[in-house]
C-alpha cells in the first residue's frame, strides 16, 4: 500500500522596487535602453568606487514589510554575498543576510489560509546573459536595479495555493505602490523549494529548487510536474536528490540543472562600504500611512456595499486602477451591477484592444457612467453606447457631443418607427407567415432589418413590442 504524501511548498520571490535610479547608484532603472548603457563605476564594480544606498528604495521596502505584517528589525546592515558569475561584474553581490529589514510576516490569500513570511530583505539585482548559439553576451544594464526578496516559510500544500499567494503577493505590491511588478519585463521573479514527506512526518523531505518559470501559471503547472515526478520516485523505493530543476513550459516537465548535497554556502560578511542604518520611527509611520486599503479588504468591502457576485469583484479589484474607476463612476451613476457589467465587458474589452496600458486610457469615471446612464434609459442602445466608449476612450471627449456628431441616439417614438416596422412587414414575407403560423423568434429576423435600416439608431425593445402589436393585428388578433 502506498503512503500518504504531504506536498510542502516555499516560495522565494524577487521583486523590483519602483524607483527611477538604482539602489546603490544614480543610474536608470528605465526598461528597454540599450544595452550597457545604464551602467556607471558603482554598479559595474569599479575599484575604490562607494555604494550609497537610495533612500526611496528602502521606503519601498518598510511600506511592503508593514503591509505584509512583518516584524521590522530596527536596526539593518548589508552583507557581500560572495559568488562567481558572469553577470555579476563585482563577484559580489550586496544584500542582506543577519538582519533583514523585516522578518516573520503574514499574507492572508482568498481561501483564508495565512501564509507566513520569513524574511524581506533588500538587495540588488546582478546583470543578464544573453546566450546564443556559440557564444554568450553580458548586458550589465540590470545590475545594481533595486530588488526585494520574499521568502515564505515552507507553508504552502498545493500547487493551487503557490498560485494563489503569488497572485494576492502581487496585486498587494501593486496596490501600496511598492512595484509595477510586470513580470514580462523581469520586475517579478520568484523561484520554488518543493518537497514531499509522508503524511503526519515532522521532518521535511529532500528539496528540490525550480527556476525558469515567468509566469504564476508556470509556477503552478512546475510545481504540479513535480509532484508527479517525485511521487513516481518515492513509490518505487529510489532516492530523491537535492538539485536545482528548470522548468521548461515547451515540453511541460522540469530538468536537472545542478545536483547539491548540501547547501551552497555562500561566504556572507558585512559591505564595508556602508554603514549601519537605524530605522526611524517616523519613516514606519509614514509608510504605513501610505498602504491604503489591501486588496482582500477592499474585496470583502465592495462585496458588501455594491451587492455584486464574487466573480465580479474578483475582475473589479484586480487592479487598483479599475477598482478606483468603478468605484468612481458609482458615485456618479448608482447602478452598480449595470456599471459593473459595462466595466468588466465591454470596457475591458477595448482595453485589451488598446494594448493593456493604463496610462492610455483618458475617459474619466463621470463620462463612462454617462454612457452606462444613457444605454440603462433607452438614449442609447446596446451597438450605440459601446461606438461612443470606443470614440472617447483615449481622449474623453464630450458623450453628448459625439452622440450628436455621430448621429448615435436611440430612436424609441412609435411615429419615428412605424415605417421601418411596416417596410419590415411588407418586405419579408416568410418570416412574417413563420412568425403567424407560431415561431415566435422569427420576429428578431424582423427586428434585424429594422435595426439595419435604421442604421442601428432603433431601439430594439420597442421596434419588437412594434412588431409583434402589428403581426397580432394581421394574424386577425391572434398569439
Amino acid at each position: 500500500m502506498s503512503k500518504e504524501l504531504e506536498i510542502v511548498i516555499g516560495l522565494e520571490v524577487h521583486v523590483q522596487l519602483d524607483t527611477r535610479s538604482k539602489i546603490f547608484c544614480s543610474c536608470s532603472t528605465g526598461f528597454g535602453a540599450l544595452p550597457n548603457t545604464n551602467i556607471c563605476p558603482v554598479c559595474c564594480g569599479y575599484p575604490g568606487v562607494l555604494p550609497v544606498l537610495n533612500k526611496k528604495a528602502l521606503f519601498l521596502a518598510l511600506r511592503v514589510c508593514l503591509a505584509l505584517n512583518c516584524k521590522i528589525n530596527r536596526r539593518i546592515y548589508f552583507e557581500r554575498k560572495n559568488y562567481f558569475y558572469p553577470d555579476l561584474p563585482k563577484n559580489y553581490q550586496i544584500s542582506q543576510y543577519a538582519l533583514p529589514l523585516g522578518e516573520d510576516g503574514i499574507l492572508l490569500i482568498s481561501s483564508g489560509k495565512e501564509i507566513n513570511i520569513k524574511r524581506v530583505h533588500l538587495e540588488e539585482d546582478a546583470g543578464k546573459l544573453i546566450h546564443r548559439k556559440d557564444y554568450s553576451l553580458v548586458d550589465f544594464n540590470r545590475a545594481g536595479i533595486p530588488l526585494l526578496e520574499i521568502v515564505t516559510y515552507p507553508d504552502i500544500n498545493t500547487p493551487q495555493e503557490a498560485f494563489d499567494y503569488l497572485t494576492q503577493l502581487k496585486l498587494t505590491l501593486q496596490y501600496i505602490g511598492a512595484s509595477t511588478c510586470d513580470m514580462e519585463k523581469g520586475y517579478l521573479r520568484c523561484d520554488a523549494n518543493i518537497s514531499l514527506r509522508e503524511k503526519g512526518e515532522n521532518n521535511l523531505g529532500t528539496k528540490v529548487e525550480l527556476k525558469n518559470m515567468n509566469t504564476f501559471r508556470g509556477v503552478r503547472d512546475a510545481l504540479e510536474y513535480e509532484v508527479k515526478r517525485q511521487t513516481k520516485i518515492i513509490e518505487k523505493g529510489e532516492k530523491i536528490y537535492q538539485e536545482t530543476r528548470l522548468w521548461d513550459p515547451s515540453q511541460g516537465k522540469t530538468f536537472s540543472m545542478r545536483r547539491k548535497e548540501e547547501a551552497h554556502d555562500y561566504r556572507y560578511f558585512p559591505e564595508p562600504d556602508l554603514v549601519d542604518f537605524k530605522i526611524e520611527e517616523e519613516w514606519i509611520e509614514r509608510e504605513r500611512s501610505l498602504i491604503g486599503e489591501l486588496p482582500l479588504t477592499r474585496k470583502k468591502r465592495i462585496l458588501k456595499d455594491y451587492q455584486l457576485q464574487e466573480e465580479e469583484v474578483d475582475v473589479i479589484v484586480s487592479s487598483r486602477w479599475l477598482a478606483d474607476f468603478f468605484e468612481k463612476a458609482c458615485s456618479y451613476f448608482k447602478d452598480y451591477k449595470k456599471i459593473a457589467s459595462w466595466l468588466i465587458g465591454p470596457f475591458l474589452e477595448i482595453f485589451y484592444t488598446e494594448g493593456s496600458d493604463w496610462s492610455k486610457i483618458k475617459i474619466t469615471p463621470k463620462s463612462f457612467s454617462k454612457v452606462v446612464e444613457y444605454f440603462s434609459t433607452g438614449k442609447l442602445n446596446n451597438l450605440g453606447a459601446k461606438k461612443v466608449l470606443a470614440k472617447i476612450f483615449t481622449n474623453n471627449a464630450d458623450v453628448d457631443k459625439v452622440i450628436e456628431e455621430e448621429g448615435l441616439a436611440q430612436v424609441s417614438g412609435e411615429e419615428e418607427l412605424i415605417k421601418f416596422v411596416e417596410e419590415a412587414i411588407v418586405a419579408n414575407p416568410n418570416p412574417v407567415n413563420d412568425y403567424l403560423r407560431g415561431k415566435q423568434q422569427a420576429v428578431m429576423f424582423l427586428v434585424g432589418w429594422v435595426m439595419k435600416k435604421s442604421r442601428g439608431k432603433a431601439n430594439p425593445k420597442v421596434v419588437r413590442e412594434m412588431l409583434e402589436k402589428k403581426l397580432r393585428e394581421k394574424g386577425g388578433g391572434n398569439d
